[in-house]
């Protein structure tokens, strides 16, 4: 077992000075790694036999400093995925694509000739996996998004603004049909995910589910505003019916996702 000791003096190794360099150098050459990274993802997930197995391989996965990593905790990721595989939704949309993990999981649950639509701003460094801004991420990670579909399925990604009239034109152009499944994990302020909602809501079929993530309360000013996704999550309860809250710990300060039906 690893001492304290071990544990600081590793860590120091790891992010010295020859690490930094290392990702230095690997950072621009990640473009050139993308057709090798679908390759290793289509490979590995043949081998996923359950929605722990789904989670697990996601969050580590990395071929050459490419990495999916999803901003989610297990159990409540998984009580989602559970509940839409058993839909297996043809026409699913997600606001808020960071570095993709969550994406890549919807296509395992998804149906297998499913479109499916990622919103997320433009931005992050180039070679980077994302900005301090958010989940914004580089351009050529578009490729590796529309590599994660499987079977008949088609994925769109959309580097845009969710809040833009042109951006939510584009998403119900791409669906081509009524949405039933939406996820928003976008901008986390009250006024910004109520946008989200109110934008892209009556895209759904009547029946349809939203979900959201981060309906635990956080405490004034975790991202920017004092009410945020809890507020906003409390309130749309008393208007829709809850489908379902999956909430590993009420006291963890973050995550959590509720879902609603339409």
């Amino acid at each position: 077992m690893r001492t304290l000791t071990d544990q600081a003096v590793a860590t120091a190794r790891d992010q010295g000075p020859g690490a930094v360099a290392v990702k230095a150098l690997r950072y621009p050459l990640k473009p050139f790694f993308v057709q090798g990274a679908l390759r290793a993802l289509q490979e590995g997930r043949r081998d996923i036999r359950s929605l722990q197995d789904l989670f697990a391989f996601v969050n580590s996965f990395n071929y050459r400093g490419i990495s999916i990593t999803s901003w989610q905790k297990r159990a409540e990721i998984v009580g989602l995925l559970r509940l839409v595989s058993q839909m297996e939704p043809r026409k699913v949309a997600e606001i808020g694509t960071a570095t993709g993990g969550t994406l890549f999981m919807l296509t395992q649950v998804a149906a297998p000739d499913a479109t499916i639509v990622s919103v997320d701003l433009p931005g992050g460094r180039f070679g980077g996996e994302s900005s301090s801004l958010g989940g914004r991420y580089p351009g050529w990670r578009t490729r590796l998004y529309r590599g994660f579909a499987r079977d008949d399925q088609t994925v769109h990604v959309i580097r845009a603004n969710s809040h833009d009239l042109s951006t939510v034109e584009a998403v119900r152009t791409r669906l081509d049909g009524e949405l039933e499944f939406l996820f928003i994990d976008g901008d986390h302020t009250y006024e910004g995910v109520k946008r989200d909602f109110e934008l892209y809501s009556p895209l759904l079929r009547q029946g349809g589910l939203v979900a959201f993530h981060d309906i635990v309360p956080s405490g004034p000013g975790k991202h920017g505003d004092p009410g945020g996704v809890p507020l906003f999550w409390r309130e749309l309860g008393g208007r829709h019916s809850v489908e379902a809250e999956y909430v590993d710990d009420w006291n963890w300060g973050s995550c959590g996702i509720g879902v609603v039906r339409l």
